[in-house]
């Protein structure tokens, strides 16, 4: 399948009305076979054909019109249709020739119409009755009309569409291509956004109307073909671009006549069949079999001719083009090649036709490659001649295979889709090693991707799954076991959810919750142990997402409105279902599997995904009490932290139900009295010394319950508070001492909260007593949360997420004057051990190299929250924005792992006050430059020091562009730059300011000062200088000076390097630049 390349020459004119028709054949394969290149581009002698004579008065005038052409071409640009006309008026009035404002005005009426998508099909009866009247003028007209949509501002006269070759048409075309017009209509958008789809309307009506008579006209098709061609074949991109859609859009065109006529032919023939029949039967001549046979074979030489000039379409246009260096023309060619293999598979489907579609797969343009995908799709899902598909899926399944990880999403998306159909067709294509990608692709957060994926699944493994109902069904066991497997083999053992949303809306067994219960509870069940617990899990993935309908945390794709009326039914519909296949067995389940701690979790989930309204009827309040009955035993029976949550969280859900409340109220509140006592009769063990290993064991088990239950009540009833502070101040029992004060430590600071929330609801009407009971309460926590992080003792990291959130519940009171004693400001101790325990345990932690992957991650996450919580003290106001140098210092080297949080910190900086940002940003870069030894901030090209000037040029960035914008806060930027230069200075015991090389560090925000404040700045800064007995020698403060000075002010002899590696000094004039405020880049300033 070799091609040669395409020959440099435009082709000449074909035909006219008054020659013999080209035979289009000859043009297209002249002594050329299917094993010898069979796209072979017609060389110059086969495309091209001379002109016909001109009438001699034609030829007049264009001598007349064209001499100065020919002689002096003008300059680009100038309008080359004024002059056409003058020539003519001196002829006789015996024929009517189209002028240069007729073919202006008719153009004028094609371009708008396709500009403005309006009365297209009456343009073109309009023109067409002009053809008729009068050929030469309308073929002029509509060569203008591809001219003018291409941008170019040249005008085609009649003269100049008969007397010259297309090839010189487009040469004097593309020399009236201005500058101006590289922005052509192809590429715009705006008012021009439907000009691609106009531009198909008007080409596909066109023929449409002349389907029966023009187009068999050898002038019309020929004009086309020839100028098109020439077109697409120049180097003006825009000809090229624009020959190109048109080309292949009249092909399409063409093709949709072509299978007019076959289908007549088809009809035709049927009607000849019958009249044989009765010839036959009646033994007479028939002259309407006669008039069929002789329309047959006219519908044949039509269908052969349109065939013709699609060949010679194809080979002189798409076999050039679709490699064009353009993309978009690429992607033009292979789109229309997809629409006629999926219309006309019968002419299309081979192989030479095919290859176009695999060579482009490998196309460094995304949507080319993409283009190529969904051209593909539609032959095989109408399994079009699978037999002509064969060779070439063998030959390119390898790059398809590899498709599917395309650095182009949608290409990878389509990608799978096309493999799904193709496995339709082709079951035995794709071995376990081609399959194996895709399987892993269920587990992408992109969720079209994932989908994609979990559509091919579907159809490879359970496409014979029935769907459910709200009974078991046991075709679908198999299914079911399959799925079980897959998710084991995948080893994504924790993305269950991730699993279940790839299948849920494509497979029908991810929601047969019916015949997974029924496998989990079958004592015969094929299921070993790890089996039912990973099918547990994707039931009780499956149960959330269909009640919610919200995507797994990651894998939502966009950001989701309101939903609507359809989604909320069909989520409604599915939640009753669920719950009438669960609410019965549930119970059995979680008696089967409760004594294991994950399926016990998992399982307890489910009901807070019920319609529990229907636990009111009286068929289903047994089963309620069984439930709650069930949820007891494993609160008694389990200690683990995420199960007891979990069952806390089902009797919160149940509590605040309606219909389910009051029947489980009380059962809860005497359950949680019977926690308490136990609590304070261990604890008075406890304070007794009569606690033993076993009760040890058992008080915390019970402090579980309580802090599991504590998110979800406030504690206030059982008085408990005075018990947790003994417990945190006294208990010294080493192998629970940390847990039994976590959870003390935890319970109190929940109960704050909750009674601070109840206190702010009731407003101003709020009671003294309770306002001064609860700062009591506080205060004594927050004295127990800051001892623990100054004695870095059991329980560090959860007292600073306690402090961090007691900051911000306590600094929002919503202006309730009542609440204003319990208004929270931290001393400064405090809020610097806070900054201690961040610097140590997230920014000077370098244990997360030592440990695995899965660690790193777990650790990355912890260590971003506690960095979180100190950004929300800053950004709700209850930390000045001076305390965000803490985190600014490590702006440039922790950039990888916070850089989200840093930047969100900053804007927010930004919004509250400008000008706190910016002495913020001074005091960062001073803390750095105070920790740094003596001798490297006297060395300006030491790495320490390099590492402060790169932050802050980091920084810089940060104000952004709009100078006048931030002038206040660059002014008071530089001005504490320059006392901090200049801090404990003193003429007579130092020789320079020990701070001094810090302005060099300041010059990195020069340039963000408008020139009025520069002046400003340096005024200050020799204010100091002058102040302080500064020294000439003082190198930085020379290099400072120039960065604020304004460049039109420095004279000759005052400019001068200064710095040159610190080593080359020379003498720099006026009209130089300075080429930058780094080291060793020159620099003038001034010679004091």
């Amino acid at each position: 399948m070799s091609e040669t390349q395409p020959n440099e020459q435009t082709p000449q004119r074909m035909s006219t009305r008054t020659q013999p028709r080209v035979n289009y054949n000859e043009l297209i394969s002249p002594q050329n076979s299917l094993s010898d290149g069979i796209f072979r581009s017609p060389t110059a002698s086969t495309r091209g054909r001379k002109k016909r004579p001109v009438p001699i008065e034609v030829m007049s005038d264009l001598s007349s019109s064209f001499g100065a052409m020919y002689n002096t071409p003008p300059k680009r640009g100038r309008p080359r249709g004024a002059g056409f006309v003058g020539s003519v008026r001196g002829r006789g009035p015996t024929t009517r020739r189209a002028t240069t404002e007729d073919s202006l005005d008719s153009e004028n009426h094609l371009v708008i119409a396709v500009k403005t998508g309006k009365r297209i099909p009456e343009t073109v009866d309009a023109w067409i009755e002009r053809y008729n009247e009068l050929s030469t003028g309308a073929l002029a007209e509509i060569q203008q009309f591809f001219f003018t949509i291409s941008g170019c501002k040249g005008h085609v006269t009649p003269q100049m569409s008969m007397g010259l070759s297309y090839k010189e048409i487009v040469s004097r075309m593309t020399e009236e291509f201005e500058d101006d017009s590289a922005d052509y209509p192809m590429i715009q958008g705006g008012p021009m956004k439907k000009f691609r789809t106009n531009l198909h309307t008007f080409l596909h009506t066109l023929v449409n109307h002349v389907k029966s008579t023009l187009i068999f006209d050898h002038v019309l098709m020929d004009s086309f073909v020839q100028l098109l061609t020439g077109m697409a074949d120049s180097q003006v991109r825009a000809f090229r671009h624009t020959a190109t859609f048109c080309a292949v859009k009249l092909s399409s065109a063409l093709v949709d006549v072509t299978i007019e006529l076959t289908e007549s032919r088809v009809k035709t023939i049927k009607q000849i069949e019958a009249e044989k029949q009765k010839i036959k039967n009646n033994a007479t001549g028939n002259e309407k079999y006669e008039a069929l046979v002789a329309q047959k074979s006219q519908t044949e030489e039509r269908i052969e001719e349109v065939r013709e000039i699609l060949g010679y379409f194809f080979r002189s246009v798409f076999v050039h083009r679709y490699r064009d260096t353009v993309p978009d023309i690429r992607c033009i060619c292979i789109t229309e090649l997809g629409h006629w293999l999926d219309i006309y598979p019968e002419h299309f489907i081979e192989d030479s036709y095919l290859k176009y579609l695999g060579w482009n797969l490998f196309d460094k343009a995304g949507e080319v490659r993409l283009r190529c995908v969904r051209a593909l799709i539609p032959i095989f899902e109408k399994r079009s001649m699978p037999e002509k598909m064969e060779l070439f899926v063998n030959k390119f399944k390898d790059r398809l295979v590899s498709m599917v990880l395309d650095k182009d999403v949608d290409t990878s998306v389509e990608t799978c889709h096309l493999l799904r159909v193709m496995y339709n067709v082709f079951p035995l294509l794709l071995n376990q090693e081609d399959c194996v990608p895709i399987y892993e692709l269920i587990y992408s957060t992109n969720r079209q991707l994932a989908m994609a994926a979990g559509s091919f699944i579907n159809n490879k493994i359970f496409m014979n799954a029935e769907h459910p109902t709200k009974q078991a069904i046991p075709r679908n066991v198999q299914p079911i076991i399959d799925l079980v497997t897959f998710f084991i083999e995948g080893e994504c053992h924790d993305h269950a959810a991730y699993l279940v949303d790839a299948l849920i809306d494509v497979s029908k067994i991810a929601k047969d919750w019916a015949t997974m219960v029924e496998l989990l509870l079958n004592d015969k069940s094929p299921l070993n142990p790890l089996h039912e617990t990973k099918l547990i899990d994707i039931l009780a993935c499956s149960v959330e997402q269909a009640a919610t309908g919200e995507q797994p945390v990651g894998r939502a794709t966009t950001k989701r409105g309101m939903v609507s009326h359809r989604e909320q039914r069909e989520i409604e519909e599915e939640k009753a279902r669920l719950t009438d296949i669960l609410i019965p067995i549930l119970p059995r389940l979680l008696n089967k599997f409760g004594s294991d701690n994950d399926k016990a979790q998992w399982l307890a989930s489910l009901p807070k995904h019920f319609n529990l309204s229907v636990y009111a009827t009286a068929r289903n309040q047994a089963h309620f009490t069984e439930l709650i009955e069930t949820i007891d035993t494993l609160i008694e029976r389990h200690v683990d932290e995420d199960v007891l949550q979990e069952l806390a969280g089902v009797y919160n859900a149940l509590s605040n139900h309606r219909t389910t409340g009051p029947m489980v109220e009380a059962h809860k509140m005497k359950m949680l009295d019977g926690i308490a006592a136990f609590l304070r009769n261990s604890f008075q063990q406890f304070e007794d010394e009569a606690m033993g290993e076993e009760e040890e064991a058992q008080f915390v088990a019970y402090m579980r319950r309580m802090s599991a239950f504590s998110g979800f009540i406030n504690l206030r009833h059982w008085d408990l508070w005075e018990m947790f502070v003994k417990v945190v101040s006294n208990y010294d029992r080493e192998e629970t001492k940390r847990d039994v004060r976590e959870y003390a430590v935890g319970m109190m600071h929940v109960q704050v909260v909750y009674d601070f929330i109840e206190l702010k609801t009731e407003g101003e009407a709020v009671k003294r007593d309770q306002v001064l009971k609860l700062r009591n309460r506080r205060d004594q926590l927050i004295d127990i949360l800051a001892e623990t992080i100054d004695e870095s003792a059991y329980g560090v990291e959860q007292a600073y997420l306690c402090i961090c959130d007691l900051m911000v519940f306590f600094n929002h009171l919503d202006d309730v004057k009542a609440l204003d004693p319990l208004r929270l400001e931290l001393d400064d101790i405090v809020i610097a051990n806070l900054k201690m325990f961040l610097r140590i345990n997230v920014f000077e932690n370098n244990e997360t190299e030592e440990k695995d992957q899965t660690k790193r991650i777990e650790m990355m996450y912890k260590m971003r929250h506690l960095v979180a919580q100190f950004v929300k003290l800053i950004v709700h106001g209850c930390l000045g924005l001076s305390h965000a140098a803490e985190l600014m210092r490590y702006y440039q080297t922790h950039y990888q792992q916070f850089g989200d949080l840093f930047k969100t910190l900053l804007a927010k900086c930004r919004e509250m006050d400008f000008i706190a940002t910016g002495l913020m940003t001074v005091e960062t870069l001073e803390s750095l430059f105070f920790e740094i030894e003596r001798t490297s901030q006297k060395d300006p090209n030491s790495d320490e020091f390099n590492q402060i000037r790169d932050l802050a040029k980091r920084l810089s960035h940060v104000f952004g562009h709009d100078y006048a914008k931030n002038r206040f806060a660059v002014a008071a930027l530089h001005k504490k730059a320059i006392d901090y230069a200049f801090q404990d200075f003193s003429k007579e015991t130092d020789s320079e300011p020990k701070n001094i090389y810090f302005l060099e560090v300041a010059m990195e925000f020069s340039a963000l000062l408008l020139n009025q404040d520069k002046v400003a700045i340096h005024r200050y800064l020799l204010k100091k200088y002058v102040e302080k007995g500064g020294s000439n020698e003082w190198e930085p403060f020379r290099l400072y000076s120039v960065s604020l000075t304004d460049r039109s002010t420095v004279d000759d002899d005052d400019a001068q390097s200064v710095r040159s590696e610190r080593t080359n000094v020379t003498i720099r004039s006026s009209s130089s630049s300075i080429r930058g405020r780094g080291r060793g880049r020159r620099q003038r300033v001034y010679d004091d």
